[in-house]
């Protein structure tokens, strides 16, 4: 079974020294005017060693501190309940300030009924395997789980499944396709992407070797999303704080 996927925040940059890991403060923010703009990156499996699951069906919104939405009796929080919190996904490409988008409660008749936005990225993430696997060679003795590139690049690594000898002369098509088996001598492999792209709303648990400053990050770019987020206070908020959660929602197998 797959590991569950393990997800962390980091504010301002990729830095690990950016780590969320209290009560993120928005300031005061007097009525009918916005706060500053926050920038987040949610990752799954940062720096880990081995793949875990991906995320899929990604989504952001704001939750009181109950898990509702801002507008029980007794636990009103305006923030969530009147959708004051708007993100936009930079990793989607997305800029300016028409991107963004309200979350929170949602409703019938608001910009966003739903009241979540959908995270996601156009980034890669490339195997961590792809920079040491060694070039095919013939009559070479491979052991399990050793890696193997053809002696043309195609993209794709070669997972030794069945440890042996490789034949006299190099696979004439290596296969291309995610998982597929391949067959050398007494050798078989299975077929890796180095690079590989998440689909839309998810977010990628492979293995990567991220530095701890971040300046790496592009290179396992499939696991972490990018986004921005501040709160338009309208004229007619109350005083007084309002406490609440940033949420990311996701399933997985």
């Amino acid at each position: 079974m797959a590991l569950a996927p393990r997800v962390s925040w980091y504010e301002g940059t990729n830095a690990k020294a950016n780590e969320v890991k209290s009560t993120v403060n928005y300031g005061t923010v007097d009525a009918d005017s916005a706060s500053a703009t926050k920038v987040f990156y949610i990752w799954n499996n940062r720096g880990e060693t081995e793949d875990c699951s991906k995320m899929e069906e990604v989504v952001f919104t704001t939750r009181d501190r109950k898990g509702g939405d801002g507008s029980s009796t007794g636990n009103i929080v305006e923030a969530v309940k009147d959708n004051w919190f708007k993100v936009r996904v930079d990793s989607l490409g997305e800029t300016g300030a028409n991107a963004f988008v309200p979350v929170g409660k949602g409703g019938v008749g608001t910009p966003n009924p739903s009241g979540t936005k959908d995270l996601g990225t156009t980034g890669t993430t490339t195997n961590v395997n792809a920079s040491t696997a060694q070039v095919w060679s013939a009559k070479k003795i491979l052991t399990l789980d050793t890696y193997v590139q053809p002696t043309k690049p195609n993209g794709f690594i070669y997972k030794v499944t069945k440890a042996g000898e490789t034949y006299g002369t190099e696979p004439s098509s290596w296969v291309t396709v995610e998982g597929n088996p391949v067959i050398d001598g007494s050798v078989e492999y299975v077929a890796i992407q180095i690079e590989k792209k998440p689909n839309a709303k998810e977010i990628l648990g492979l293995a990567n070797n991220t530095d701890v400053d971040g300046k790496n990050a592009h290179q396992a770019g499939g696991n972490f999303v990018q986004i921005s987020v501040y709160a338009d206070v309208p004229i007619t908020a109350s005083a007084g704080k309002n406490l609440l959660v940033q949420r990311v929602s996701y399933r997985y197998v």
